[in-house]
C-alpha cells in the first residue's frame, strides 16, 4: 500500500518546532552550546559530526558554553530561486501534484527580495523581463507574456538573519505590521482562476471574436476569457483572463466558435487559486518546510563566556537540567566550563593540561585550561576528569603550581536533554567585540 507524504505536513512539523520555543511561557527550551578548543587532525577539514553516544559524550566533554534559542532566532525559509533571464519558470496549476519538487521553479525572488509567483509562463517560454511592479489585488503582466502574482517582500533584517545563498526566509502573518504583505493576503481572491492552460491549441480557427471561452463551476462569481489566436497557423495560441471570478473549487473549459468548418477544437482547463486565493498564506503556498536557527552568541554575554580562544563544535540540546537538578534551564546563557579559584606565582597557558597528583598519568583531577585570568588567578577548564579538591593544580606544560581555593559547577547537568544536532567546524576564535551568527538549516 503506498502512502502519499504530503508537503503540509512537513510545514505544520516545521511549524511546531519553531512554536515549541516561541511561546511566551515555552515549555520546551532548546540551547546551541559550543566547545571543543582541541584541534582535529586537519583543522581546515574538520570530520563529519553525528549524534552517536559516543559524540554526545564529546560534546558535554568539551562544552564550554551554552545560549539559549528564541523563537525570533528561528524562520522559516525556502529556496532562493533568483529570477535570472531566460529562464523557464513553472506556471502554478492546482492539478500539479508535486509543484514543490519539480525541476524549475514556479516563484522567483527578485534583485529587491520580492517573491512572485509564476501565474503564466506565456506558453513555457523562457523569462526575459524581471518582474518588479507591485500590486496587493491583482496579478501583473511582464513585457516577455509572464503573468505573476506578488507575494511579499523579504525584509531587511530577515535577509541579514536568515537570508543565505540558497534560502530567503517565508512566513504568513498573523497580524498587521504596516507591510505590503498584509494587504496581499487580506485582498486574496479564494477560488480565484487567473490562469487557463491550453491542454491542445486546435487548428482552424479563422475568428478570434467569435470564439466563445465558457467557464463552467461551482465560482460564486463567473471567470471569464477570451482566446488569443494565430491567424496564420489556425491555432488558438494563449487564453487570456479577463475577470478571475471567485469561489471556485471545481470548474471545466469550454472553447466554441471561430473555426471553419474543420479544424480540431482547443482544449483548455482552469487553475483554481489555492484556498484563500494567491497570496494569502505564503508559508504554505511555496512551501516553508525548512526551517533555519539563527542563534547569535554576543561578545561575553554579559560577562558570563570568556573569550580570547577558539572552539570547534556546536551543538543543539533540547531542555537540559540546571546543574544537579532536575529543572530545565531556562537562562539566556550558561557557562558549563568549570573555574578555578587559585593563589600562587605564575600563569598557565590556555589549552594547557592542568592536574593534581603525583604526575599526569597518575593524576586524580585532569582539565584543559580554555581561559585564564592572571589578573584574579582564575582558570576556566573544560574537559575535566576525577575529583578536585583544595590543593595544588599543577601546569603540564608551564609546571606552574598553583594552590586551589576554590571552584565553580558548570551550569548545566551532564548529559541531561536530548542533543538533537551537532556539527563540527573549523576552528572560531572568540573576542569580547564579536558576534557569532549561526545559520542552521533544518530540513522536515
Amino acid at each position: 500500500m503506498s502512502h502519499a507524504i504530503f508537503t503540509n505536513i512537513r510545514i505544520n512539523a516545521a511549524e511546531q518546532f519553531k512554536e515549541q520555543v516561541s511561546e511566551p511561557t515555552p515549555n520546551t527550551q532548546i540551547y546551541l552550546t559550543y566547545g571543543r578548543t582541541v584541534a582535529w587532525p586537519n583543522d581546515s577539514s574538520p570530520p563529519a559530526a553525528n549524534t552517536s553516544a559516543a559524540m554526545v559524550n564529546e560534546i558535554w566533554q568539551y562544552m564550554i558554553g551554552a545560549k539559549r534559542v528564541l523563537g525570533s532566532d528561528i524562520s522559516h525559509v525556502i529556496p532562493k530561486h533568483t529570477w535570472t533571464a531566460n529562464t523557464k519558470y513553472i506556471a502554478y496549476d492546482d492539478r500539479n501534484t508535486d509543484i514543490f519538487n519539480t525541476a524549475l521553479p514556479f516563484y522567483c525572488v527578485t534583485s529587491n527580495f520580492d517573491v512572485y509567483k509564476c501565474i503564466s509562463n506565456n506558453s513555457s517560454a523562457n523569462s526575459t523581463s524581471e518582474p518588479t511592479t507591485i500590486t496587493t489585488d491583482s496579478t501583473i503582466q511582464t513585457a516577455d507574456g509572464y503573468i505573476w502574482k506578488f507575494m511579499y517582500n523579504v525584509p531587511r533584517g530577515e535577509r541579514l538573519r536568515f537570508a543565505t545563498s540558497d534560502y530567503v526566509s517565508v512566513k504568513t502573518l498573523t497580524i498587521d505590521d504596516g507591510t505590503t504583505q498584509w494587504a496581499v493576503q487580506n485582498s486574496a481572491i479564494s477560488g480565484a482562476i487567473h490562469s487557463i492552460t491550453l491542454d491542445s491549441q486546435g487548428d482552424g480557427y479563422i475568428n478570434a471574436d467569435n470564439i466563445v471561452v465558457t467557464v463552467s463551476g461551482d465560482g460564486t462569481s463567473t471567470t471569464t476569457a477570451t482566446a488569443n489566436i494565430n491567424v496564420e497557423t489556425g491555432i488558438v495560441e494563449s487564453i487570456t483572463v479577463t475577470s478571475p471570478g471567485t469561489g471556485y473549487t471545481t470548474a471545466s473549459v469550454a472553447i466554441s466558435g471561430g473555426k471553419g468548418s474543420n479544424g480540431n477544437t482547443a482544449i483548455a482547463h482552469a487553475c483554481i487559486a489555492p484556498h484563500g486565493g494567491h497570496g494569502s498564506d505564503p508559508l504554505y503556498e511555496l512551501g516553508g518546510s525548512t526551517i533555519i536557527l539563527s542563534p547569535r552568541i554576543i561578545g561575553t554575554e554579559e560577562g558570563i563566556f570568556s573569550v580570547g580562544n577558539d572552539y570547534r563544535q556546536i551543538a543543539l540540546i533540547q531542555n537540559p537540567y540546571l546543574y544537579d537538578t532536575t529543572t530545565v534551564a531556562s537562562n539566556s546563557a550558561i557557562l558549563q566550563a568549570k573555574t578555578i579559584t587559585t593563589t600562587g606565582l605564575g600563569d598557565y597557558e590556555v589549552d594547557e593540561l592542568v592536574y593534581q597528583g603525583g604526575s599526569v598519568s597518575s593524576a586524580t583531577y585532569t582539565g584543559t585550561v580554555y581561559a585564564w585570568d592572571s589578573g584574579n588567578g582564575i582558570a576556566t577548564v573544560i574537559n575535566t576528569t576525577g575529583t578536585l579538591t583544595t590543593g595544588s593544580l599543577i601546569g603540564a606544560n608551564t609546571l606552574t603550581t598553583r594552590f586551589v581555593t576554590s571552584t565553580s559547577n558548570p551550569g548545566l547537568a551532564y548529559g541531561s536533554g536530548k542533543v538533537i544536532y551537532a556539527d563540527n567546524l573549523a576552528p572560531v576564535t572568540r573576542a569580547a567585540d564579536q558576534t557569532e551568527n549561526f545559520k542552521i538549516v533544518i530540513k522536515f
